[in-house]
């Protein structure tokens, strides 16, 4: 009888336990996360893990658009999807980068985006992103930029607790296009 207590209270407690959560963003407990990205192996793995960069980054790609109200670059996960992150530079100066799977922190006024030890700090607006969902933070476009885009471990984005990254390096033609229409 005393075994049968004893291996019922072990499966009581190894059935309560719940795995730790997987994908690419942390969201603060209770909010809702979105779904984990699809990892895909980089093909010059390799070579980075020396240099401390992750050994697959989420699947999916940088696109740049550009129009008469500014330059944007998003990183989107399967087409049809929202992007992960948005980075956009108005026409009138600026960078806004937004990510729709961050939820406002009354408390947070700080996002940060960056790759390995270069991080630059944006200002937030706790309240959310009304027009583009998620949160935004902006800031003056950072003398760093180009650096943090192309870097191998690739571009992180943290909000509060939140994180998102590291997202795949920008490709060198489409980083230097971007940067160049956010400083013209």
């Amino acid at each position: 009888m005393k075994t049968s207590i004893a291996l019922l209270a072990a499966l009581l407690a190894a059935g309560c336990s719940q795995p730790a959560p997987e994908g690419n963003v942390a969201a603060d407990a209770g909010a809702p996360q979105a779904p984990a990205a699809p990892v895909a192996p980089r093909p010059d793995a390799p070579d980075d893990a020396a240099a401390g960069a992750p050994s697959a980054f989420p699947a999916g790609k940088w696109d740049m658009v550009s129009s008469g109200e500014g330059d944007g670059l998003f990183f989107g996960v399967v087409e049809g999807e929202a992007a992960t992150a948005h980075l956009f530079c108005p026409a009138d100066g600026g960078l806004l980068v937004n990510v729709n799977a961050f939820r406002p922190v009354g408390s947070e006024e700080r996002m940060t985006i960056g790759s390995g030890g270069t991080a630059v700090t944006l200002v937030a607006d706790p309240a959310g992103d009304a027009n583009r969902g998620g949160v935004s933070g902006t800031g003056p476009v950072p003398a760093e930029l180009a650096a943090i885009l192309t870097a191998p471990r690739g571009v992180s984005v943290n909000y509060g607790s939140q994180d998102v990254g590291p997202l795949p390096p920008v490709p060198a033609d489409t980083a230097r296009n971007f940067v160049t229409g956010c400083t013209d």
